[in-house]
């Protein structure tokens, strides 16, 4: 059950990083007090699109994201939320992800009822940096672990494996996902869909941001059939470790939900490297 989601978030990030900080370690073979894991931090906010960029949290920084969002699904139903989770800058190049829904409520023809989301674990790699004519390179996966409440999830196990695309074509940034999924049937196999997600963003003023995206996904069953959906949003940096999103999304297609608005933060809590081996 996931009455307790932030602290088994929190055991869990702590659990990764007594395993990968010894990789680090050996990995620093600079004679300076420098190191790509110390040092200033900034947060690297993965709000509000469904795409993420090929962009890692900061080696060593703990990062907090959250956000509450209300969800017009058609026919008088509607769905709210509040989730988020941790992430975890493992090295320059890889993270790792723990997300659940925190808190989500539905409201149909029967009446309403209340309960905790799906918890998710993931690893985001960025193998491949941009360069004048490539764009950057990177994988995503994530595996969802059954623990919503009866009647909130599937409760089955889910896998998604991701292809991350991103690219700055100056003011823009672009990011494109490719995002198969695998989701546990109900006995036994698979339901599978394919999902693509582009996103754009643009800064018009030093601290905020224009961001939109158009997203959708292929037939998952029969309770799921294919949409498409487009999202505008801003983001306001209010200072270099505290990040706020809002905005809009509405679906294109008849199978996607009428329509949703949401609000976000994403704050980068510390950098543990630098607690735990701080600089002669």
């Amino acid at each position: 059950m996931m009455k307790t989601p932030f602290r088994a978030g929190s055991f869990l990030c702590a659990a990764v990083l007594l395993v990968f900080n010894p990789l680090l370690a050996a990995e620093e073979a600079v004679p300076s007090n420098a190191s790509p894991c110390s040092g200033e931090f900034v947060s690297v906010p993965s709000r509000p699109t469904v795409s993420n960029g090929t962009d890692t949290t900061q080696c060593g920084v703990l990062e907090l994201e959250y956000g509450v969002e209300r969800q017009w699904l058609g026919g008088g139903e509607r769905h709210d939320d509040l989730s988020g989770g941790l992430r975890l800058g493992l090295t320059p190049k890889l993270d790792f992800h723990w997300a659940s829904g925190d808190l989500l409520n539905n409201v149909v023809a029967a009446g309403s009822q209340l309960g905790f989301g799906d918890t998710w674990l993931g690893l985001k790699y960025r193998f491949a940096e941009q360069t004048k004519l490539r764009p950057s390179l990177g994988v995503f996966y994530q595996a969802k672990i059954p623990s919503a409440s009866h009647g909130m999830g599937s409760g089955e196990v889910d896998h998604s494996p991701s292809l991350l695309i991103s690219k700055d074509i100056h003011p823009l940034h672009f990011d494109f996902n490719v995002i198969p999924l695998l989701a546990g049937r109900p006995g036994r196999g698979w339901d599978r869909n394919m999902g693509f997600a582009l996103s754009a963003s643009v800064p018009l003023t030093r601290r905020l941001g224009f961001v939109g995206e158009g997203y959708g996904y292929t037939r998952l069953n029969r309770a799921n059939p294919a949409f498409a959906s487009t999202m505008v949003g801003v983001t306001y940096r209010a200072n270099p470790r505290l990040v706020l999103d809002g905005g809009v999304d509405m679906g294109v297609t008849s199978g996607a939900p009428q329509g949703r608005i949401f609000l976000g933060i994403t704050y980068a809590v510390s950098n543990l490297y630098s607690m735990i081996r701080p600089s002669r």
